[in-house]
């Protein structure tokens, strides 16, 4: 084979494995975001039990956010949570990214 083909042929293996890594990073990506999708709890449908899960968020809290959600409704937003009683701004952030509507 001369030296051209050998080229060639190199440059096709390198191009290829670079492909394969590609589809594996992203691959990595789809499952990173599909477990963190899964392991958020939906302030909408949860139970208290459900929202003790919660790291940061114990059962007084948690039956807190259940009982303003059958008082006024489903939550529109996760920021919505800033306004049931006894939840601060810190207490806010350290679970804000836990929960989803």
């Amino acid at each position: 084979m001369n030296k051209q083909w050998k080229i060639r042929l190199a440059v096709i293996a390198l191009a290829m494995g670079l492909v394969q890594s590609a589809y594996a990073a992203v691959d990595t990506a789809a499952k990173s975001v599909t477990a963190t999708a899964a392991a958020m709890v939906n302030i909408n449908t949860a139970t208290a039990d459900q929202l003790t899960a919660i790291k940061g968020l114990g059962p007084k809290k948690a039956q807190a956010i259940v009982d303003y959600r059958q008082k006024n409704g489903a939550f529109k937003s996760v920021d919505d949570l800033k306004k049931v009683a006894g939840v601060s701004e810190k207490l806010f952030a350290s679970i804000k990214p836990q929960v989803t509507v």
